[in-house]
């Protein structure tokens, strides 16, 4: 009985080291996720980078599959333009501090490369996240390290400030353009959804 007992434990050892072994990698992911930092530029930027992400893809969302290779005028960037503009931004200016782009997403052309909405929300929610994860994988002793930006002497800090001002400035376009086209932004609808329910709520 004591042979069953330790050959059954031991088989279940054996199982676990298995399964254990099967996905190193996501193991190795869980070890080395670095953690968010609470303080400093870092945690001011990643706050503002989080808002923008969420609201810049509920957008893109919110806009008609129909309404992707609308444009103000010639020769001014489409919606679908404005967002690859995003991404391609995401990308190539992570690229400048060290984070090369994702497998698969070439940033040359790639404003251009498509007007499928589908396929444009990958890209601009991959391109937010590689954002994101270089953000966690820089410390702050690298912020101040040098760099080269548009052949000129930058920052990491400088090149993460620059990330954000860019995007924010496109992403007024994005409002813009849905505004015209009778979209509201999302988190504008949900507040006045939230308002005209406090208006509507009988009081005591």
């Amino acid at each position: 009985m004591r042979t069953s007992r330790w050959t059954v434990l031991l088989a279940l050892v054996s199982l676990t080291l298995l399964l254990a072994g099967a996905h190193p990698a996501a193991a190795q992911t869980a070890a080395a996720a670095p953690a968010a930092p609470t303080s400093g530029f870092r945690a001011d930027f990643l706050a503002d980078w989080d808002d923008l992400a969420k609201k810049a893809v509920s957008l893109a969302e919110a806009m008609p599959p129909e309404k992707y290779t609308w444009r103000p005028g010639e020769g001014v960037y489409s919606v679908s333009e404005i967002y690859l503009h995003i991404a391609g931004g995401n990308f190539g200016l992570a690229q400048t501090i060290g984070f090369a782009p994702p497998a698969g997403i070439e940033t040359r052309g790639l404003m251009k490369s498509t007007t499928d909405k589908a396929k444009v929300l990958d890209i601009l929610k991959q391109s937010f996240e590689h954002v994101r994860q270089a953000a966690l994988k820089t410390t702050d002793a690298d912020l101040d390290k040098p760099v080269k930006l548009f052949g000129q002497p930058s920052t990491v800090r400088n090149v993460f400030y620059i990330l954000g001002t860019h995007q924010h400035e496109h992403f007024g376009l994005g409002i813009a353009y849905a505004r015209v086209n009778g979209v509201v932004p999302p988190w504008t609808a949900a507040r006045q959804a939230q308002q005209q329910l406090q208006k509507e709520k009988p009081k005591p």
